[in-house]
């Protein structure tokens, strides 16, 4: 019986000695790795615009919290089989913004639109991509002359129906003209403007755009830019 307590005394400090070095193992391979990172889908090479993502162009990948891109995707479902709506560089989290989730291509009953650059009042953002969703606020002649596209905007929020109705602009039709996607933005050299890995640092100013709209936001545009009215830009 003392032989078999000797045994398994032994066994006992054989065990706790093993247990130490496995514990360190699985807290430097399991747990270290994950403490303080997020898991986010990461383009690995150049992805051009107009591109299907594929499995080989992604990956999951784990960094700091801190470096995480807002919004950025977690899963590869949601990024592989989608459309790049802008080019996406290697080692670039992947966000809902770079590809095509919601189908930028005209559906039935729908057109892509360009607007023409006389009828855009003041400069469109500077951070304004492909895939954006934007409301047109037209601007008759006579507030093109008194104000600035900046105050344009800053009161666009505190323009009421009577407002819009006081400078011959329908509430209704102001209410019709938002949420449509912006199929282009492109420079003055005609190329698409891509975002950089923040969206805050765009490769360029944009010079043209052009929109996905219904048949009647087509004919609103048109009604409003040929009486000489032009469109402010705005998105949240």
């Amino acid at each position: 019986m003392r032989a078999l307590y000797k045994i398994a005394y032994y066994v006992l400090i054989v065990g706790l000695c093993l247990t130490g070095p496995a514990l360190l193992w699985a807290w430097k391979q399991w747990v270290e790795p994950r403490w303080g990172t997020k898991q986010v889908v990461m383009a690995v090479q150049t992805v051009e615009r107009g591109e299907t993502i594929t499995a080989q162009h992604v990956r999951l990948s784990r960094i700091p919290k801190e470096a995480v891109v807002e919004g950025a995707l977690v899963r590869l479902e949601d990024a592989i089989g989608k459309e790049s709506i802008r080019t996406l560089r290697s080692r670039e989290q992947v966000t809902p913004e770079a590809i095509d989730t919601d189908g930028l291509v005209p559906g039935p009953g729908e057109w892509n639109m360009p607007l023409p650059a006389e009828w855009i009042f003041g400069k469109p953002p500077g951070s304004l991509l492909r895939g954006d969703r934007v409301t047109l606020l037209p601007v008759p002649k006579e507030q093109q002359t008194l104000q600035t596209a900046a105050a344009a905007e800053q009161q666009s929020d505190e323009w009421t129906r009577e407002k819009l109705e006081a400078l011959n602009i329908s509430y209704e039709d102001e209410q019709r003209l938002t949420g449509m996607a912006v199929s282009y933005a492109k420079g003055a050299n005609n190329q698409e403007i891509a975002g950089g890995e923040d969206r805050k640092t765009p490769t360029g100013t944009v010079a043209a755009v052009e929109l996905i709209v219904t048949d009647e936001q087509k004919e609103l545009i048109r009604k409003y830019g040929t009486q000489g009215y032009r469109f402010l830009i705005i998105y949240r």
